[in-house]
């Protein structure tokens, strides 16, 4: 056992965010995420009137922690008045009630498609076309400097979309299930497909893909047995389009949120993979199934709300590919920039014989990459061994769930205003469904039991994956089993015949992606990577939201 220190980041209770980061984070994410994260949730809350001012988020021994920040939380001179309070509430339904009469997210997509989006990608690019080798060592600096402040600015774009991507969502499946009297999981069905970037044939790929159809010797190279670098090295120059596409999401990281994660240039196995893939894939099947829910949900809706049923289900589905969208176009780029120069630093202090390892840099403070430039003789080789060593340590140990008291229950909807009973209903569903998770295992050894997240059977050899290299054992037809998914993890899912996962719940990113790609998901086991042994048979029930271990 790690003798860790787990004293809470401040009062109240703060939360583990294993959904998104299960394990003991670099220092830099430790360092510039939660300014990004406060002000994102910050600006996303304020649209819509939710009685919450933002999220905290703070990390101890590399685990991130969240905590609501609830409008009357007391200041400095104690808590606020009661006249303040009465004052808030109405003006806060008066925001919430403008926000779906005016359908606030439509400006949103709006801001996201022909704004924030387009600059994003110009910075990406114009990061990403740097030759990193030919910079000085003074050169260098200031490109980390760069990646460094764009980081922090892509966090907060991706909360700052947070609202406008769940709540007309949310809103859509509350009132469906009013409505139909039917359980509320089991609709987000009715978005697969409307997703593009999540689908494996999506935009940016489609155009090379398009080509690899029309060259029969290019795709020969997808299935070669020469080295997958030299394969996509000629593929690259035979194929213009599949050029293009590296350039525009090479620099991507390829799963999870952390520079510990490779970008998707580092991986050629993974693109010949991808696009092997996307020669095969049935795009129309999503939609397909989609529509068919949809219209049986309509058809149980009474007759008086269907216009309101289609009304909520169309808005819901235009803003539904903000979900992946924010993070795939922001942070995904902007942490896989910052890695790629992090280990061009390495690679010349390994050079030098400065450090032993060159992606030990991955692990440096933002105020250690100039002490470095600047010649300091700390950290030594030795302590960012030893740092890195500690980070993967504590990963393997795992973090409590809770710091501080319990949380206290939310105040019960039903004695709000109606607008704001509705957005904090609909915020609330999505991200219980999002960040929640099981209290405690379930089943046995034999029998491991978590959350439905989309239905489905499937019987293959589970996966254990606990980091990037294990990822990359994955073959095609495993049952990928992992701590949970994000964004990036997206590149890897054609292969998958089912994914089970420790944390999150039904609106988790496995759980959608299950639905959207037609594969059976069980999140939110809490243990399933310590019950489920590596290469075991297993059988999958996502309807269920059970795994049973054949042999």
């Amino acid at each position: 056992m790690l003798d860790l220190d787990w004293t809470p980041p401040g009062p109240g209770p703060w939360m583990q965010d294993r959904a998104h980061l299960p394990t003991s984070c670099t220092p830099i994410l430790a360092e510039l995420y939660p300014s990004g994260f406060a002000k994102g949730f910050g600006a996303a809350f304020a649209d819509y009137g939710v009685l919450l001012d933002s999220m905290n988020l703070a990390y101890v021994n590399g685990f991130p922690y969240v905590q609501p920040v609830p409008f009357d939380v007391p200041g400095p001179d104690g808590p606020p008045s009661h006249d303040f309070i009465v004052s808030e509430i109405g003006r806060r339904t008066g925001v919430a009630a403008a926000a779906f009469e005016n359908k606030v997210w439509r400006e949103g997509l709006r801001h996201w498609d022909e704004e924030a989006k387009p600059a994003a990608l110009v910075l990406h690019r114009s990061l990403a076309e740097v030759d990193l080798t030919t910079l000085s060592d003074e050169g260098l600096r200031e490109h980390l400097h760069r990646c460094l402040e764009h980081m922090k600015n892509m966090w907060a774009q991706h909360h700052t979309f947070n609202a406008h991507a769940l709540a007309p969502v949310g809103d859509f499946i509350m009132h469906a299930a009013q409505w139909t009297g039917r359980p509320p999981v089991p609709m987000f069905a009715v978005f697969d497909g409307y997703s593009p970037v999540s689908s494996v044939v999506n935009p940016e790929i489609a155009p090379a893909v398009e080509a690899l159809r029309a060259d029969p010797r290019a795709q020969a190279l997808l299935q070669g047995t020469r080295p997958a670098e030299e394969r996509l090295t000629e593929l690259r120059t035979r194929v213009p389009q599949v050029d293009d596409y590296l350039r525009e999401v090479g620099y991507r990281i390829a799963a999870g949120f952390d520079l510990t994660n490779p970008a998707i240039i580092e991986m050629p196995d993974l693109v010949l993979g991808r696009l092997r893939s996307a020669l095969e894939h049935d795009t129309d099947s999503g939609k397909t199934r989609a529509e068919a829910l949809a219209q049986e949900l309509r058809a149980a809706t009474p007759t008086e709300h269907q216009a309101e049923f289609d009304d909520l289900l169309a808005e819901s589905r235009l803003v539904y590919r903000l979900r992946d969208e924010r993070g795939l176009y922001s942070d995904s780029c902007a942490v896989g920039l910052m890695r790629l120069a992090l280990i061009e630093m390495g690679r010349r202090l390994k050079a030098s014989g400065r450090i032993g390892f060159m992606y030990d840099t991955l692990d440096l403070t933002p105020a250690e990459i100039d002490d470095i430039f600047d010649g300091s003789p700390t950290p030594s080789a030795d302590e960012l061994r030893t740092r890195v060593a500690g980070r993967k340590a504590r990963s393997a140990e795992g973090a409590p769930p809770l710091l501080g008291p319990p949380p206290p229950p939310p105040p019960p909807v039903d004695q709000l205003p109606p607008p704001l009973a509705r957005i904090m209903s609909a915020l609330g569903f999505v991200l219980q469904g999002v960040l929640g998770e099981a209290e405690a295992p379930a089943g046995d050894d034999n029998l491991i039991i978590g959350i439905a997240g989309a239905a489905g059977f499937f019987e293959g050899p589970a996966r254990i994956v606990r980091n990037f290299d294990d990822l990359m054992t994955i073959e095609e037809g495993d049952v990928l089993v992992t701590s949970a998914t994000g964004e990036s993890f997206n590149s890897f899912l054609h292969l998958v015949g089912a994914i089970v996962t420790d944390h999150g719940s039904f609106a988790s990113h496995a759980a959608i992606m299950g639905r959207e790609m037609g594969f059976p998901a069980v999140v939110g086991t809490v243990d399933g990577t310590r019950r489920i042994p590596n290469g075991a048979l297993v059988r999958v029930d996502g309807a269920a939201g059970t795994v049973v271990v054949v042999a």
